[in-house]
């Protein structure tokens, strides 16, 4: 007879657990099988029992949501209440309840406060309560509310610009559906972008929202030698109407041009200093494409319609700007593949227009800044050309155009390996488009009949020949945030003056230098010039041993100067006239952090910091326009002005008006002290 501890005995063992095993799960699979026909069959019998009695009257006595913690009683009952029998005209039957039901679970999930899915559960009311009746019915709908509070860093490289940012996101912050969105970053090109944004439902309807924010940037805009600073704020009503989602709002931005780079042109010193925008914005989204970030199918209309400065606006710039856009895609099938190929066909349109109006009840029109204007080209636009590579520029700034129309076509495939399932595709894509600037009369006043024929005849010049185009391959990653490109893409048409990213060199034909339209001649050293204002900038750049200040008294000494120099500022040029030296706080703990006295706008190199100070924007604006009373911190600037203004020519090139004499006396004085090269102060009274 075996021991306790015969080996025998662990075989035999072995074996009894291992049938026991088998038979286990035999049997749990037999239970699960019998319990899923028997989940089937009840739901089987509940669907009857519903379709049964669709017509069954019912009256909803109650309605509890159970799991919503952190909101607010009063929010739930602006969407519970209807549900109610007692608010109701007439009774429900079965199939009403459960779809009004269902309707309200909707509306809770599009507030976006809530998990997927959202339970809905029908129930009879305690038979011993004396005041149900037959038909009394309890709704029960539960909840499972997403985290309040989210906080992410990170960083980000794309178009040339790397960032690092930090978001806060606070969900539902008051109980009602209301969040709160709080963004900041430092980068490359972007130096600095704070922005905070307060969003909320309006008497509790997700389908119509109100929205207020703060921004504040500093941006440098490499493209035209500058660097842009914004401040404002704004306010919005959204809501989900006839023809897709509407936005009305309004915004008040300040607005900045500093830092200008040393070979910045006139055009862009002209407009550097500070301007508000006041304007309202209204646009209508109407988007219908199944995977916006990889439409296969669908498509999307886009309008906005911006108006700044008019009428009670105010503001110191005034327009109106209308933009448009178009897309549309559609599946390409393959010859014997069943289902989707994952081959798709888009194209899509833009257009838009800036129409300068008068500023406030004014009745003469102004010209616009380039900071409103069109910017076209780049990797997100037109592909193929430098970012603002194509439209106006004057010398190597791009400084956009008033009228642009923009197109591409696409074709994309899956790749071999991954399938349609994987949102990668390969792509085949030509793109083109054109910016134009208003043709303006060189002889005729700016006019709101001058403004009306010179968009007539710009959006001829539009449709003569052919835009810049180019074509190109790559491939598309569409990542749930946002969709990723890698391309290869060669200019096929290519406008004068437009930037492709590697341009080839001219041909030897193409490198002479143009003649000077007026040759003008530098007062001090007889370089020639193509304007008055590239001569001005000459000189006050200190090439020819004068300087900003002499050429004020200069001006102050003119017998007609109270029509373009400002009166208080008379003993000023006397006395102060030139670069203000401009003040920075340095930072203890970094050394290499400048921040402006006057602007509290923050450099991070003593290069940029100089380079502000040196800009007109912190000087005081000494020199009127006699035409318009615009006011300038330099001749350069007011001659700029005059220069390219069909309005305000003031006889520069004739020697008839104010500025015309005045470059007339300039001349005089300058040329008689050359052969001294000594200036006294007795020259300048």
């Amino acid at each position: 007879m075996a021991g306790p501890t015969d080996p025998d005995d662990g075989i035999f063992e072995t074996l009894r657990r291992g049938d026991n095993s088998a038979a286990q799960e035999e049997k749990t699979r037999s239970v699960n099988e019998r319990e899923k026909a028997l989940f089937e069959k009840q739901q089987k019998r509940l669907s009857e029992l519903v379709e049964a009695n669709t017509t069954l009257p019912c009256t909803v006595s109650s309605v509890r949501v159970l799991g919503a913690v952190h909101t607010r009683p009063g929010f739930l009952k602006r969407i519970i209440d209807p549900l109610l029998s007692a608010n109701r005209d007439r009774p429900y039957t079965l199939s009403e309840a459960i779809r009004e039901t269902q309707y309200a679970a909707d509306k809770l999930h599009r507030h976006g406060i809530f998990h997927e899915p959202i339970s809905i559960s029908i129930d009879r009311p305690d038979r011993t309560d004396p005041t149900s009746t037959p038909t009394d019915v309890d709704l029960y709908i539960s909840l499972r509310e997403k985290g309040r509070i989210a906080f992410k860093t990170g960083t980000e490289a794309g178009n040339a610009e790397g960032s690092a940012f930090t978001n806060l996101y606070w969900r539902n912050m008051f109980g009602g559906a209301e969040s709160l969105n709080l963004n900041a970053s430092i980068g490359t090109r972007t130096r600095t972008a704070y922005q905070a944004t307060f969003e909320t439902p309006i008497l509790g309807n997700p389908d119509s929202r109100g929205e207020v924010g703060a921004l504040s940037s500093s941006t440098q805009k490499v493209w035209a030698s500058h660097e842009e600073v914004l401040k404002g704020g704004w306010t919005k009503l959204k809501w989900l109407g006839r023809g897709g989602k509407h936005e009305l709002g309004y915004s008040g931005i300040w607005r900045q041009i500093t830092g200008l780079a040393e070979k910045a042109s006139p055009t862009v010193r002209g407009d550097a200093g500070d301007s508000v925008k006041s304007s309202i914005t209204y646009s209508v989204t109407n988007d219908q494409r199944d995977y916006p970030l990889l439409p296969q199918n669908g498509y999307l209309t886009r309008s906005t319609l911006e108006l700044a400065g008019w009428g009670p606006l105010q503001g110191d710039v005034a327009f109106g700007k209308a933009e448009v856009e178009g897309q549309g895609a559609v599946p390409v099938p393959i010859p014997g593949m069943k289902g989707n190929s994952g081959v798709s066909f888009t194209t899509g349109l833009r257009a838009g227009l800036l129409y300068p109006l008068p500023l406030g009840f004014d009745s003469k029109p102004l010209t616009s800044r380039i900071t409103d204007r069109f910017q076209l080209g780049g990797p997100t636009d037109v592909r193929g050309f430098r970012l603002g590579g194509l439209g106006p520029r004057d010398g190597p700034d791009a400084v956009g155009g008033d009228l642009f129309a923009a197109g591409s076509t696409n074709l994309l495939m899956p790749l071999p390996r991954l399938g349609p399932e994987k949102p990668v595709r390969m792509q085949a894509f030509l793109t083109g488009g054109r910016l134009l600037a208003l043709k303006q009369s060189e002889t005729e006043e700016m006019s709101s009949s001058s403004v009306r024929q010179s968009i007539s005849s710009t959006v001829a010049e539009l449709g003569n020949g052919l835009p810049s185009m180019s074509a190109g391959v790559g491939l598309v990653y569409a990542h749930p945030v946002a969709r990723f490109e890698l391309n290869f893409s060669l200019p096929l048409v290519l406008h004068d003056k437009h930037t492709p990213p590697h341009a080839l060199p001219p041909p030897p034909d193409a490198t002479r230098l143009r003649e000077p339209q007026h040759a003008v001649v530098c007062f001090g050293c007889d370089r020639l010039f193509q304007t008055y204002c590239s001569m001005m900038l000459h000189l006050e750049e200190g090439a020819c041993h004068i300087t900003t200040h002499e050429l004020g008294c200069v001006a102050t000494s003119a017998v007609d100067s109270d029509l373009y120099v400002l009166p208080q500022w008379r003993e000023y040029l006397h006395n102060h006239y030139g670069y203000e030296r401009v003040g920075f706080d340095t930072d203890t703990e970094n050394e290499n952090r400048y921040e402006c006295t006057q602007c509290r706008v923050i450099f991070f190199s003593i290069k940029q910091a100089n380079q502000h100070a040196k800009s007109p924007v912190h000087k005081p604006l000494v020199f009127k326009c006699p035409g318009c009373a615009k006011q300038y911190s330099a001749l350069s600037g007011i001659l700029q002005h005059v220069e390219h203004s069909t309005a305000c020519k003031e006889g520069v090139y004739g020697g008839t008006g104010a500025m015309g004499r005045l470059l007339q006396l300039l001349e005089e004085r300058v040329r008689g002290r050359r052969a001294e090269d000594v200036w006294e102060e007795e020259d300048f009274p």
